[in-house]
């Protein structure tokens, strides 16, 4: 059966911008037994045994069956495995200087995944607490040529570590990135961005009424339960925003509601405002141009953080259960 797939765009805080905050889920991980590890698929394709390529993807898919399908037919989109196209255009891309280029300097930037590798180890053990019938997913790292930054399937997550360089990468600029994207191309959004990925391919968005809020809210529980498997991570960077960026929006998170209400967006079911609050973009247009994009994921966020500081109760796997209804029922929510 061919594998199911996912590919998501994800697009240094202070470290004084802790979630002091946060309302907080305790979990006890001390006696699970869990090593999370990054597997190198990017070195893995790379060091392939190039006077024999065809024979070389064939054991490549032999030891990554789950990824290299994926990566070869929808990633870079050579070809599947086994096809003649698809050894000529491993071909070209590995004599292509600039792809040889990223892919030092990728391994010269992420030499060492250890620091990533514990954090995420610790994350999925809170995941195994809070959601025990969830397996773990197996984590890689690859090479996509600027492309996707996160790529899901059947029970893998996989991180383009190219798009990770940092903000200030001198490619970025050269290939015409925007600013406001490349301010999350850096290390530190990529723990966060395997977290996201995973929850949302385990809790995808189902679309009811259609309605603004819904969208608002599932990103929010997302975010929210981000942060319970990353206590120790700033929400900005959880969010991707700068420090700056974070404080205008507690700042303005009541004017940013009052929009939301008096507009009537709230409850509107028209796609283009969806995209105005919902997408990157330099600033959420029906707000003011110092806002940073995607606002309205923010105060989604804001208001699952209410609602679970309001319910004790309520469990994070309980929670992703909820409907958007529901919890603007239950948390009259004013800031």
């Amino acid at each position: 059966m061919k594998a199911k797939y996912g590919i998501i765009i994800a697009i240094a805080a202070s470290a004084l911008m802790t979630a002091c905050n946060r309302p907080k889920r305790a979990a006890d991980i001390d006696d699970i037994d869990l090593n999370v590890t990054i597997e190198r698929f990017d070195s893995a394709l790379w060091t392939m045994d190039r006077h024999n390529l065809a024979e070389a993807v064939v054991r490549l898919d032999s030891a990554f069956p789950d990824i290299t399908p994926v990566y070869l037919e929808h990633v870079v989109e050579f070809g599947a495995v086994g096809d003649t196209i698809t050894v000529h255009n491993l071909q070209k891309f590995f004599a292509d200087t600039a792809v040889a280029q990223l892919y030092t300097e990728t391994q010269a930037r992420f030499a060492n995944l250890g620091d990533y590798e514990k954090t995420l180890t610790d994350a999925f053990k809170r995941a195994k607490y809070f959601f025990p019938e969830k397996p773990t997913p197996r984590l890689y790292a690859h090479l996509s040529g600027l492309n996707q930054s996160m790529v899901v399937g059947d029970g893998f997550v996989s991180g383009s570590i190219d798009n990770y360089m940092g903000s200030d990468y001198p490619l970025y600029a050269r290939v015409g990135i925007y600013r406001y994207l490349r301010q999350n191309m850096r290390p530190e959004k990529l723990v966060p961005d395997y977290i996201v990925a995973w929850l949302t391919t385990e809790y995808p968005f189902v679309q009811h009424s259609g309605e603004l809020v819904e969208e608002m809210i599932y990103r929010g529980k997302i975010l929210y339960t981000a942060s319970v498997l990353l206590p120790n991570l700033p929400d900005s960077v959880i969010i991707g925003y700068s420090a700056d960026q974070w404080k205008w929006c507690l700042k303005y998170e009541h004017d940013m509601w009052m929009v939301l209400v008096g507009s009537k967006h709230l409850f509107s079911r028209d796609a283009m405002i969806r995209i105005k609050y919902m997408n990157d973009a330099p600033f959420t247009k029906p707000f003011t141009q110092e806002s940073p994009g995607r606002a309205g994921a923010f105060v989604g966020w804001r208001i699952v953080e209410q609602y679970m500081r309001e319910h004790p109760e309520v469990s994070p796997k309980e929670l992703l259960l909820r409907t958007a209804d529901e919890i603007m029922r239950e948390t009259p929510y004013n800031p």
